[in-house]
């Protein structure tokens, strides 16, 4: 029987997914709602597999702790389970997660059998990646640079031009650039009758899993 670690913050899921596991031949060692508890967990005993959600609220976020799993448990499987369709778009977080994760997003599970075979692709991935090398997990991506999806990111947090050319040490004309560039790869069309950025941003809550002032 597997022995996984929960960390998921929204507690009707993180109690549904503890439940739903156990009847598939998985125990929840511990169920934590932050990176802090899971930590502390850690220290308790050995695991198979972390299963971690990407966004935990305040403090460190799911690629931090699945980098400190790899690091303490250099051959325990690590599934992240969110609704980023590219871990680059946390916000302020450009970090990728540890080779060897199973990268899973929500929208995609259509059963808890489906979740369970990422756990199993996790561990076997984990195994063959002997202790952290082994090629980077598999997202459903965007096909931007790092620079864009942080500017991405700020477009959606509603900065205008001159502020996000401030917060990225640019100048406004390099915004205007990047904003145009991103445009183009996401296949957002130069149309006067919608505004640019508005599109980017629905774009990016696409991306997310999530609306304005929620998080997936």
């Amino acid at each position: 029987m597997l022995k996984v670690l929960l960390v998921e913050d929204n507690a009707l899921l993180r109690a549904s997914l503890a439940d739903a596991l156990a009847g598939h031949d998985v125990q929840v060692v511990a169920a934590c709602a932050t990176a802090s508890e899971a930590v502390e967990e850690l220290r308790h005993g050995a695991l198979d597999v972390l299963l971690t959600d990407l966004d935990l609220g305040e403090g460190p976020d799911g690629i931090t702790l699945a980098h400190v799993v790899r690091r303490l448990h250099p051959t325990a499987g690590i599934v992240v389970l969110t609704g980023y369709r590219d871990p680059r778009l946390v916000a302020g977080k450009l970090v990728q997660v540890p080779p060897g994760t199973e990268y899973v997003v929500k929208e995609s599970v259509t059963s808890i059998g489906s979740l369970r075979l990422a756990i199993d692709r996790a561990v076997m991935r984990a195994g063959r990646a002997g202790g952290g090398t082994g090629r980077r997990p598999d997202t459903a991506g965007v096909d931007l640079t790092d620079s864009q999806v942080e500017t991405m990111r700020l477009v959606a947090e509603g900065l205008s031009n001159a502020e996000i050319a401030e917060r990225r040490c640019v100048t406004v004309g390099a915004v205007e650039v990047a904003i145009s560039r991103i445009a183009r790869s996401l296949g957002i069309q130069h149309d006067r009758a919608h505004n640019q950025r508005v599109l980017i941003t629905r774009e990016y809550y696409r991306l997310t899993g999530g609306e304005p002032g929620k998080r997936a």
